[in-house]
């Protein structure tokens, strides 16, 4: 009897632990929510950050920025290691926008991958990003309201990391994901990695909001 009893309280130890990781898991998970209205722009406020993933990714996203109110932002901005560029139209975007450099914070990542390099690279460069993302964002003093990222595959570490701070409570942050013009008919893999953290998934064309069913279409952003 002593025994049964001795498993029956093991038993409960080692899965009430799983259970509540699985309830709070369903609580954070995004793609397990109802999906909320969307806040007007004159709503946005507080801390947001911004991956500028370079390049074309970096030119669309300064277009989107273009219509949002820096007015009542503080902005924090992550570029990749040597990206001096996305970092040079960051503070031209702020400038032209009248936005003060005391609200702004910059914060270099490394690349997740490089152009044309192999799968087996790949794989440990995306863990060195992992590290190099998790050692920089543990380390806010504050952490931000909204992520906005656009790709490439180093906005996978970014979104996962702040999505595991939201998991252990250490943030509240809204993850929005906007999808590259160029995908019309598919999503990229980083847009495909990335769905299931994100709060919103914001595509381009509708055929893609018609496949998948967290997507919202809004027209062309860019």
């Amino acid at each position: 009897m002593a025994t049964e009893s001795a498993i029956c309280v093991a038993t409960v130890l080692v899965l009430f632990p799983v259970f509540a990781a699985l309830v709070r898991l369903i609580y954070v998970l995004p793609a397990l929510q109802v999906k909320l209205a969307t806040p007007s722009n004159s709503q946005l406020r507080g801390h947001v950050m911004i991956l500028l993933g370079s390049g074309g990714h970096t030119g669309e996203m300064c277009r989107i920025l273009q219509q949002l109110n820096f007015e009542r932002l503080s902005l924090t901005w992550l570029v990749s290691t040597g990206d001096t560029t996305s970092l040079e139209k960051a503070q031209m975007l702020e400038e032209s926008k009248g936005h003060s450099p005391k609200n702004s914070t910059y914060i270099t990542l490394k690349r997740a991958r490089k152009v044309g390099q192999s799968l087996k690279l790949s794989v440990l460069t995306t863990l060195a990003s992992i590290a190099s993302t998790f050692q920089k964002l543990v380390h806010l003093q504050l952490y931000p309201d909204v992520l906005i990222i656009n790709g490439p595959g180093t906005c996978v570490p970014v979104a996962y990391v702040l999505f595991l701070f939201k998991y252990v409570g250490l943030c509240r942050t809204r993850i929005v994901y906007i999808e590259s013009l160029a995908r019309v008919n598919e999503l990229s893999l980083s847009g495909r990695l990335v769905l299931p953290v994100c709060d919103r998934f914001i595509v381009q064309w509708e055929p893609l909001a018609m496949r998948y069913k967290r997507a919202e279409y809004y027209g062309i952003l860019v």
